[in-house]
C-alpha cells in the first residue's frame, strides 16, 4: 500500500480535511496528516520523509539532504502554484515527479493586488485612521485613471492584472523576460515595456513573476535608486524578489511612497521588522491567495495528480 504525508496548511485546516478524507480514502492509500503551521523545514522532513511514497505540500523545504533522505518518494504534488522551495532540478536528479497547479490563484492574487492599489490611490486607510482617532483631515485621493502601473511578471496574473485595471482606464505597462505575443498586451490593454522604463516611469510596480535566479531581488537597492515618481510596490507572488532591507530603506527616504506586502524574505515576518510600524505600508500573512472556490479546485487537482503520479 502507498502511503502519502499531507503537509498543505490549507487542506489541513479542519474545515478542509473534512472535505478531502473521503476523497483520499477512495484511493486505498494510507495517510498521514502533518503538525504544520506555516511549512515542514528540512530538519521536520528528514525525519519523516523516508517513509513515503508521495507528499501533497505547500512551501515545505525540500534541499538535496531531504531529496537524500526520500528512499521511497516518487512524487510530490505541490498544492498551489509557486515551487522555489522544493528544488525542481534536485527533484529531477532524483527521478521525483514535481507537479503543481499553475493559476490556481489568478484570480484572488490578482483581486488582493488591485486591492491594495485602490487603498492606496484612494488613501483609504489614512482616512481611517484621522476619522478613528477623532480628526477630520481629508487626504489627497486620486483615481485610477490618473496612475500608470508596472506590471513585473505578465503571465496569468499579471495578464489578469491588466484586464481587471481595463475598465478603470489605467495606463498599463509590462514586462515579462519570456517573449510574449504583442496580441497579448494589445488584448489586455497593456503596453509591452523594458524593466528599466518601470522603474523610472510608474505610480505603481507591482510583481507577479515566478521566483527563480533571474528573479531573485529583481527590486533592489540598484533598482530603487532608479525609481522617479516615488512609486508604490506591491508583492503578492513572493518575498524574496525584493530586497527587504533596501525596500525599507527606501520607504525611509521616501524614495518609495509605500508599499504593499503579503509575502516576505522570512514568513512569519519577525515581530522586530521595521515594515510592522510604518504607516505607509499596507501587510498581509501570504494569504492572497485566499478563495473556498479556488482551495476547492486545487484541492481536488492535487488529489488527481496524486492518484495518476502514484499509478492508482
Amino acid at each position: 500500500m502507498k502511503k502519502v504525508l499531507i503537509s498543505a496548511p490549507y487542506m489541513l485546516r479542519d474545515c478542509e480535511i473534512k472535505k478531502i478524507i473521503p476523497e483520499l480514502d477512495k484511493l486505498n492509500i494510507a495517510y498521514d496528516l502533518a503538525e504544520v503551521k506555516e511549512r515542514l523545514e528540512e530538519e521536520d522532513l528528514l525525519k519523516v520523509i523516508g517513509k513515503y511514497n508521495a507528499i501533497i505540500c505547500g512551501d515545505d523545504r525540500f534541499t538535496r539532504k531531504v531529496y537524500e533522505a526520500a528512499k521511497n518518494l516518487e512524487i510530490i504534488v505541490k498544492w498551489g502554484t509557486g515551487i522555489d522551495s522544493l528544488n525542481e532540478d534536485i527533484a529531477k536528479e532524483f527521478g521525483i515527479k514535481l507537479v503543481r497547479t499553475p493559476g490556481a490563484f489568478t484570480d484572488p492574487v490578482s483581486d488582493t493586488s488591485i486591492a491594495m492599489i485602490l487603498s492606496f490611490v484612494r488613501n483609504l486607510v489614512p482616512n481611517d485612521t484621522i476619522i478613528k482617532k477623532g480628526g477630520w483631515d481629508k487626504p489627497q485621493g486620486f483615481c485610477l485613471s490618473e496612475m500608470t502601473i508596472g506590471l513585473i511578471g505578465f503571465g496569468d496574473i499579471g495578464q489578469a492584472m491588466a484586464r481587471k485595471l481595463q475598465p478603470f482606464g489605467t495606463t498599463v505597462l509590462a514586462n515579462d523576460i519570456k517573449k510574449i505575443d504583442q496580441a497579448i498586451y494589445h488584448k489586455w490593454g497593456a503596453k509591452s515595456a523594458s524593466l528599466e522604463e518601470i522603474l523610472t516611469s510608474c505610480d505603481f510596480i507591482s510583481v507577479h513573476c515566478d521566483l527563480n535566479p533571474t528573479s531573485h531581488h529583481i527590486l533592489n537597492a540598484a533598482a530603487f535608486k532608479k525609481m522617479k515618481r516615488r512609486p508604490y510596490i506591491i508583492n503578492t507572488a513572493r518575498g524574496p524578489m525584493i530586497e527587504e532591507s533596501a525596500l525599507i530603506d527606501a520607504l525611509k527616504s521616501g524614495v518609495v511612497a509605500g508599499a504593499g506586502l503579503d509575502v516576505f524574505e522570512e514568513e512569519p515576518l519577525p515581530l522586530d521588522s521595521p515594515l510592522r510600524r510604518m504607516e505607509n505600508v499596507i501587510l498581509s500573512s501570504h494569504n492572497s491567495n485566499s478563495s473556498p472556490a479556488c482551495w476547492g479546485k486545487v484541492h481536488l487537482n492535487s488529489i488527481k495528480m496524486l492518484r495518476e503520479g502514484l499509478n492508482l
